[in-house]
């Protein structure tokens, strides 16, 4: 499952659902309750579209969603829990309805981690592509968070994210209107370029380069990247990754170039990376060294965050 708080989407809108049963065994149940990849080892069955596991094969809890005096019970669209994954879309939005109050998020099971995107227009398919905001999930009490939105008041859809610690996932989502205004999140970039693979940089043929959040999304936009390491200086131009389904203030950029390549050019680490990106005729330049500036927390995959001047908005 993505994980939103790196600016990265939902699930795409043509995935349909599926249905992926583990290997019945010890070591199965047993990669899906520890660090290990939950969904590996799996094969694929298809199933209805209901978000009902078929019999021996367990779903996780409701998700209850309560404000106003009214609540709502939400099933996962995707998970992976225990013995069975699945991987899908909502086939409807739990309609919480107007709520001028708190809004709540509670689950029944200990050492959850969760998180909240809302998503406009509040409908369940085809994949929301106009807003798409991150909301803050503050602990309200053991397995309760209070959602603290974002943006104008107005409908949206809500996906909330959920994390086991050992290793399993669910999504679900629900609709509700709000009446109070929220926080705007400031612009936000990143850049895939380096990871450590068996002690030496690769950058598994591509770069990436991404920003949320601008104001507005420009018309015109392109990036160029330029690497420095021990033994040489090289650049990349930085397509505009086209995409029919892009939220508001979203731009993303990419390039494919072989790790062979790079480092032909440029040798060993540590690396200059400069990005330099025009937005509608206005320039932004950021500079960072790879290792040194990489992200450590795991779910960011090593990515850097350029910080920009002129700063970006």
């Amino acid at each position: 499952m993505r994980d939103p708080s790196l600016g990265r989407e939902p699930m795409e809108a043509d995935v349909r659902w599926r249905w992926t049963v583990m290997f019945v065994s010890l070591v199965a149940v047993t990669s899906c309750g520890t660090g290990a990849n939950p969904r590996a080892g799996t094969s694929a069955v298809p199933i209805s579209a209901e978000p009902v596991a078929p019999a021996g094969m367990t779903a996780p809890p409701q998700v209850t969603v309560r404000g106003d005096g009214r609540q709502v019970s939400l099933d996962a669209f995707t998970y992976c829990y225990r013995n069975t994954c699945a991987d899908g879309r909502p086939e409807n939005l739990p309609d919480l309805g107007t709520v001028t109050g708190d809004i709540t998020v509670s689950f029944p099971l200990e050492d959850w981690t969760f998180q909240a995107t809302q998503l406009q227009p509040a409908v369940a398919f085809p994949q929301p592509c106009d807003v798409q905001l991150p909301a803050r999930l503050v602990g309200a009490g053991t397995g309760t968070w209070r959602l603290e939105p974002a943006g104008p008041a107005g409908r949206y859809r809500i996906d909330v994210f959920g994390r086991a610690p050992g290793g399993g996932d669910l999504a679900a989502a629900f609709a509700v209107t709000t009446t109070r205004a929220g926080s705007t999140p400031a612009p936000q970039a990143g850049l895939g370029a380096f990871h450590d693979h068996d002690g030496k940089p690769d950058n598994y043929g591509t770069f990436e380069f991404w920003i949320d959040h601008l104001r507005t999304t420009p018309r015109e936009a392109a990036a160029t990247l330029t690497i420095t390491g021990r033994n040489g200086r090289t650049s990349y131009d930085l397509p505009r990754a086209g995409d029919d389904c892009r939220p508001k203030g979203q731009v993303r950029f990419h390039a494919e170039v072989p790790n062979e390549k790079v480092l032909g050019a440029v040798g060993r680490e540590p690396y200059t990376i400069e990005v330099e990106v025009e937005l509608d005729g206005k320039r932004h330049t950021a500079s960072m060294v790879w290792p040194r500036d990489a992200s450590t927390d795991p779910d960011a995959g090593g990515a850097l965050t350029p910080v920009f001047a002129p700063a970006l908005s």
